[in-house]
């Protein structure tokens, strides 16, 4: 299943109202100022795990000014695969964490549980068991078994934690002398296996809140230690790898020299072809080779490039981060149900071209029904083709954190719209020119965010390579100040403008109070009309006025004109159209041509 969105009611600087997390189906930013809670939202969702309990010092993590406790709810939704399988219909599933006690299940995966009938039908009958005639008299395991069959009986509304684990027990305890003892154990061994596979559906958390670094060298002595320890990162190189703790213990003690260099030599090969290969196809400032080397008990990583072998420790650390963070990752692809990774400030020590593979990691990863959620600073960690991605966390004045649906979000503080690319800007506090834009030629300024998610989808569908830098404003009223810097810095550009009132004022303003030249730039969504104000107030056009309206019924949430609808509509449309999840319809194609061709896109 995939993550939507989290909400962090109360933990730390977030509070009970706007603490929604709204979380892309691959790749989610976030961004904000330093101390805005970036990294307590992390912290709060990288901690959750639906497999245990969580601990109450976890709990004890409350807002101060906060009059409510602290409580997750996890929403998520089925992938399709999964609909495939279990033959359903999409709905939502919520996960509640609301003390350490119970994680409490609605929604979706309940109702799968409930629908089982095998599943069903096994725990009415362990259910209906007399306790002391099958698991004996001993007041300590009647204890025990009470408390587990109570979480059978609630299995459609709570998760049964540590369920293999208890049902295990229940086999185990079952009296000798009791006869049905075979039949039960099929019906226990039904139960775990329904749970297992349902389970394996919800996805696992992975945050570090330190990066460390792969050595360059390991003794064996505390090698042997680390093989303990599953989080250790040479332990994850070996994961990623694929050399097993046998393998390791081999090339170092076994007697015969001829097999410890067999089996040294299979290490090398499996390092070159599990880690080398995908590595080298993601890093491609330049080719990098894995070298093993085995001297006086200790394991040595080497880095070949241009025929030039050096001990990884003399390398940068940007490669040292780079590497250690993608064997990490790479290691993690060995369990079994999907993951989230939560990353606090990836890329921190790499230089921009770096930052930007970094993304293309990301993005690859999330092609395996994985979800990456990170935080930035970085002005070349957000993808400047696609920030419909990207959130904003502000830090209000009554000290709470704010979580914000986009980086364009018109509640974000004023003194943030001011600046052109307002939001995102701020948030990241970057310059504008070096941030989601512009180029040198061929930009397009829109009115927001939802302009620019219709052009994108759109761009994408009709699979144009040449696409133009689209720059959305923060409100049609600030054009004018982006314009103002795109002429500063010599820029080519071209405005598109909805054809209604908000339009012709800004029109007005460009053109009457700018630059009067400015009109040649100027383009309003119905293309070749000209600049009426009553008949732009009379039959106004905007750019969702280019959907068909078949096409618009295909959305759960189509536009009606308000406000509340504009950003879902926009935001719903510009992911089922680069998803190839909705066929839109000739008129809907035929209207963006013509807007394209008038742009010259």
């Amino acid at each position: 299943m995939k993550i939507v969105g989290f909400n962090i009611n109360n933990y730390k600087s977030l509070g009970s109202k706007e603490n929604y997390l709204s979380v892309e189906p691959k790749v989610t930013a976030l961004i904000g100022k330093n101390e805005s809670g970036k990294s307590n939202i992390l912290e709060a969702v990288g901690n959750l795990s639906f497999e245990k309990l969580i601990s109450s010092s976890y709990f004890n993590n409350t807002n101060r000014g906060a009059s409510g406790d602290v409580s997750i709810i996890v929403h998520l939704k089925y992938y399709q695969s999964e609909l495939n399988e279990f033959k359903v219909s999409q709905s939502n599933t919520s996960i509640s964490f609301l003390d350490n006690t119970i994680i409490k299940i609605e929604g979706g995966l309940s109702d799968l549980l409930k629908e089982d009938e095998l599943l069903m039908g096994a725990i009415k009958d362990v259910l209906g068991m007399n306790i002391k005639s099958v698991w004996g008299n001993e007041s300590n395991r009647i204890k025990s078994v009470q408390d587990y069959l109570k979480g059978l009986k609630d299995i459609a509304s709570h998760v049964y934690i540590n369920h293999s684990v208890k049902l295990s027990n229940l086999k185990k305890w079952i009296t000798k002398d009791y006869t049905g003892k075979e039949d039960l154990i099929k019906k226990l061994e039904i139960i775990d296996n329904c749970l297992t596979k349902y389970y394996s559906l919800l996805p696992s958390m992975y945050y570090r809140e330190q990066y460390p670094q792969l050595g360059a060298s390991y003794k064996y002595d505390d090698i042997k230690d680390i093989l303990k320890d599953p989080n250790h990162i040479f332990y994850r190189f070996l994961i990623a790898a694929g050399i097993t703790e046998e393998e390791v213990v081999q090339a170092f003690e076994d007697p015969k020299d001829g097999n410890r260099k067999t089996v040294r030599n299979r290490i090398a090969r499996k390092i070159q072809n599990n880690i080398e290969v995908e590595f080298n196809e993601f890093y491609n400032q330049e080719k990098i080779e894995f070298q093993i080397e085995f001297e006086n008990r200790v394991f040595k990583i080497y880095i070949l490039t241009d025929d030039k072998a050096m001990n990884l420790s003399e390398r940068s650390n940007g490669l040292r981060w780079f590497i250690s963070i993608f064997v990490d990752v790479l290691s993690r692809e060995y369990k079994n149900s999907s993951l989230v990774y939560l990353l606090d400030e990836p890329g921190v020590y790499l230089h921009v071209n770096a930052q930007k593979q970094l993304l293309e990691l990301f993005s690859r990863l999330a092609e395996r029904d994985n979800q990456v959620i990170y935080t930035t600073h970085s002005p070349f960690m957000i993808d400047s083709k696609d920030i419909t991605n990207v959130r904003a966390v502000e830090k209000v004045e009554e000290g709470n954190t704010k979580i914000f649906k986009s980086a364009y979000d018109q509640n974000l503080s004023n003194d943030s719209k001011m600046e052109t690319l307002s939001p995102l800007v701020q948030a990241i506090g970057a310059d504008l020119k070096f941030n989601i834009g512009p180029s040198s030629k061929n930009n397009i300024i829109t009115e927001g965010i939802t302009d620019y998610m219709y052009m994108n989808a759109m761009i994408n569908y009709l699979a144009i390579d040449s696409a133009p830098n689209i720059i959305p404003s923060a409100g049609v009223s600030n054009i004018n100040r982006i314009v103002s810097i795109l002429i500063g810095w010599g820029c080519e550009f071209n405005i598109l403008l909805d054809y209604d009132k908000a339009g012709y004022n800004e029109y007005d303003v460009l053109v009457n109070k700018l630059d009067e030249t400015l009109e040649d730039k100027i383009l309003f969504v119905s293309c070749n009309e000209e600049a009426i104000k009553e008949k732009m107030v009379s039959n106004p056009m905007t750019i969702e006025s280019l959907i068909f309206k078949d096409d618009s019924k295909k959305l759960s949430t189509p536009y009606d004109g308000s406000s509340a609808s504009k950003k879902l509509a926009a935001k719903e449309f510009h992911d089922k159209v680069v998803n190839k999840e909705i066929e839109l319809k000739v008129e809907t194609v035929r209207n963006f041509q013509v807007l394209f061709e008038a742009l010259n896109i």
